[in-house]
C-alpha cells in the first residue's frame, strides 16, 4: 500500500479484531467495527472504536463506509438449529465492496480446517487436498466469495488460537483434563493472537491481491504433548490420557473429531512474506502471556 491507511473497518470485532484493533488505534489508524451485541459495542466503544451493531454488512450505509480504505472479515461460521455450519458472505460481499470504491485491501479470517487430514505430512497453501467437512467446505466458499469479488482481497488461514484470556490453562489447572494418544501421534497446529494481529498489519502495509497465507507458528505438535507439556510448566495436574477406545466412548463426535486431524502446517509463505520471525514460534515461547 503506498500511503499507510487511515480507517479499517473490522466485520465481526470479536477476540482478533478487538486486538488488531488496538493496535491500529496505537498507530493512529482509526477503526469502525462490526458487532452482534450490545455488550459487544460498548465494550469496543470504550476503545475509541466507532461501532454499530450489524450481522449483515450490505445493508452499512455508503456513508459510514466513506472513509474505509480497509476492510478486515472476521465473521466466523453460522450454525443453523441442527448445528449445520454455513457461511454468510455469499450474502453481502458484493454488495458491500460496491459501496466502497476506494477499498485498497481486504483480508477474510479462515481457517486451517479447509484443508483435509494428509495423515502428518506438511500442507503448504498449493495444496488443493481440501476438507470434505462441513466447516471446511463452508470456510473455503468464503474465501472464495472474496477472492472473487473483484477487491484487493486476500485470505489468512488461521490455525488454533490461543494468547491472553483465550487459552486451556484454567481448564488444565482445574484437573480432569482428557486428552487422546494417537499411535502414531497426530500433528496439530497453533498461533498466538499477538502474531496474528503483526502479520495482518505487514500485510495491510504490503497488500498483495488474491494471496493466500498460512497463519501458524512453526511448531506443530501432537494435542497430546502439547497439553501434558503445558501442565507441567505452570504447575496443573496431568492431563488425562485415553486411548482411541477409550476416546470413542468418553468423548462426543465433534470433540473427538478435533483429536482426530492429523496435519503439519506450513507457515514458510509467513515468513517470506510477511514476518520473517514469530514472536512466539512456538507454544513454549508464549506461556508467560496467558492468563
Amino acid at each position: 500500500m503506498s500511503k499507510p491507511i487511515k480507517t479499517l473497518l473490522i466485520l465481526g470485532c470479536g477476540y482478533v479484531g478487538s486486538k488488531l484493533a488496538a493496535t491500529c488505534l496505537a498507530q493512529d489508524i482509526q477503526v469502525k467495527a462490526t458487532v452482534r451485541s450490545q455488550e459487544a459495542a460498548d465494550k469496543l466503544k470504550q476503545q475509541g472504536i466507532d461501532v454499530v451493531i450489524n450481522d449483515n454488512p450490505s445493508l452499512l450505509t455508503a456513508e459510514w463506509l466513506i472513509d474505509c480504505a480497509a476492510v478486515l472479515d472476521s465473521i466466523p461460521l453460522n450454525y443453523d438449529e441442527h448445528r449445520k455450519p454455513f457461511e454468510t458472505q455469499s450474502l453481502w460481499v458484493n454488495a458491500l465492496v460496491e459501496k466502497i470504491p476506494s477499498l485498497k485491501w481486504a483480508g477474510y479470517l479462515s481457517a486451517t480446517s479447509v484443508y483435509a487430514d494428509s495423515g502428518g505430512d506438511w500442507i503448504d497453501e498449493t495444496s488443493t487436498n481440501f476438507s470434505t467437512s462441513p466447516r471446511g467446505v463452508q470456510r473455503l466458499k468464503a474465501e472464495q466469495t472474496w477472492l472473487n469479488a473483484g477487491a484487493p482481497a486476500e485470505v489468512f488461514r488461521l490455525a488454533g488460537i490461543y494468547g491472553d484470556e483465550r487459552n486451556i490453562i484454567n481448564k488444565l489447572k482445574a484437573g480432569n483434563y482428557k486428552t487422546v494418544a494417537w499411535q502414531p501421534a497426530h500433528y496439530s497446529n497453533r498461533i498466538h493472537a499477538d502474531d496474528i494481529v503483526a502479520a495482518l498489519m505487514a500485510a495491510m502495509l504490503k497488500p498483495q491481491t488474491y494471496r493466500i497465507i498460512n497463519l501458524s507458528d512453526d511448531a506443530p505438535c501432537s494435542h497430546q504433548d502439547y497439553v501434558c507439556q503445558l501442565a507441567e510448566m505452570i504447575g496443573a495436574p496431568e492431563p488425562i490420557v485415553l486411548t482411541p477406545e477409550q476416546a470413542e466412548k468418553e468423548m462426543s463426535a465433534t470433540y473427538l473429531d478435533f483429536f482426530r486431524d492429523n496435519k503439519r502446517i506450513s507457515n514458510q509463505k509467513l515468513h517470506q512474506d510477511l514476518l520473517p520471525t514469530l514472536k512466539y514460534p512456538s507454544f513454549k515461547d508464549g506461556v508467560a502471556s496467558l492468563r
